[in-house]
């Protein structure tokens, strides 16, 4: 059964949206939503929130969403982790029959949040790893180390990634942190945890962002291909963990290139909290015919490269929405595709900062 995203909205990223309520940010995706596909919410059948209680501060959150997005005496569930897994449940539920429309929500409103990093280091185990490191950076920074020495790389390629996103974002009216920023300029940026400095690191950001999925083929703007995931090798005592490595990313493809015999895309969109995140990922992927560090550096994957990556900006030239994240970089997608430069992408989102799981979708401009 073929499946079509129908219509996409978003709140654009900002450091804080004070005068509304996630609520508020949701209704208004939704309605952009609605807007976008020609439909109304009567003609949804179902609701798939993604969300993280630790980061809203409340139990249950998908029961604040049905009343905000239409979805109120109609099929709700609630997918954790990165919002692409909610995506590709919405997909499943589609391809069993029973639905024609199911809407997808995911938000973040990180500026509710007081310590962050302590909501983050909650997830990891408290006798193991918590009384070790001060700081989840730490972690991360060890991830980006060990990568760096497994790919022959150095701590510039980090900055190549900051500075090549955030220009990337200057496109996008949605981003809250482009900037016109060269290698040099991020190089002198503080260190937060060797190698890693302040410009490697996505900010956390508000945001919200609904996608309407459909079976119905005159109601399509861009196909959904195939999609996939991976657990990876995660444990939250770090015993599984394999630094500087994202298996997950190459189980998840194998698993979506199982379904179709596209192997090419145009262009990828990663969610990378941090700048070595999405050049894991794209190692992880194995498309890259030559060192993915050295393809950087050539501008393979600036936006006139043989494969651009992030031509939104990424979470670091839009804002990190936490577990949001893989919505938005749909959400950014779906919206290049619709402008006639490209015909197809790869869309990947890890599961959090600094875990060893996620997913991926294939989409092309093909209805």
């Amino acid at each position: 059964m073929d499946i079509w995203v129908a219509g996409v909205g978003e709140i654009p990223c900002r450091p804080s949206y004070d005068e509304m309520d996630f609520r508020e940010m949701l209704y208004r995706a939704a309605a952009k939503a609605y807007l976008d596909a020609g439909i109304t919410p009567a003609d949804v059948d179902g609701v798939v929130s993604s969300g993280m209680d630790f980061y809203e501060g409340m139990s249950i959150t998908d029961s604040y969403t049905p009343d905000q997005v239409g979805g109120r005496l109609k099929f709700n569930t609630l997918v954790s982790n990165d919002a692409l897994n909610a995506f590709i449940h919405a997909c499943m539920l589609l391809k069993t029959g029973q639905f024609r429309t199911v809407l997808v929500t995911a938000y973040a409103k990180a500026s509710n949040i007081l310590n962050y990093p302590e909501i983050v280091f909650n997830s990891f185990d408290p006798h193991v790893v918590r009384p070790l490191t001060p700081h989840f950076y730490a972690i991360a920074a060890m991830d980006a180390q060990a990568y760096l020495l497994n790919s022959g790389g150095d701590a510039r390629d980090l900055s190549l990634v900051a500075a090549k996103n955030k220009r990337n974002a200057l496109r996008n009216p949605s981003a809250a942190f482009a900037e016109n920023i060269s290698i040099e300029e991020v190089e002198s940026m503080e260190v937060v945890s060797e190698p890693l400095r302040k410009g490697h690191v996505a900010v956390p950001c508000d945001y919200a962002a609904a996608v309407l999925l459909t079976t119905e083929k005159s109601l399509g703007k861009v196909r959904v291909e195939a999609f996939g995931y991976s657990i990876g090798s995660y444990s939250v005592d770090l015993s599984l963990k394999e630094w500087g490595r994202s298996h997950w990313a190459r189980a998840a493809l194998e698993m979506a290139l199982r379904q179709i015999r596209m192997r090419r895309v145009d262009f990828v969109e990663v969610s990378e909290p941090f700048a070595h995140t999405e050049l894991m990922v794209l190692d992880g992927f194995g498309i890259v015919g030559e060192n993915v560090c050295k393809t950087l550096r050539d501008g393979g994957f600036n936006m006139d490269g043989y494969l651009p990556v992030n031509p939104s900006g990424g979470c670091i030239g839009m804002g990190y929405p936490l577990n949001a994240a893989g919505l938005q970089r749909l959400v950014q997608s779906v919206n290049l595709l619709r402008t006639g430069r490209w015909s197809s992408c790869l869309v990947a989102s890890p599961d959090g900062e600094v875990v060893d799981g996620g997913a991926v979708v294939v989409l092309s401009a093909e209805v």
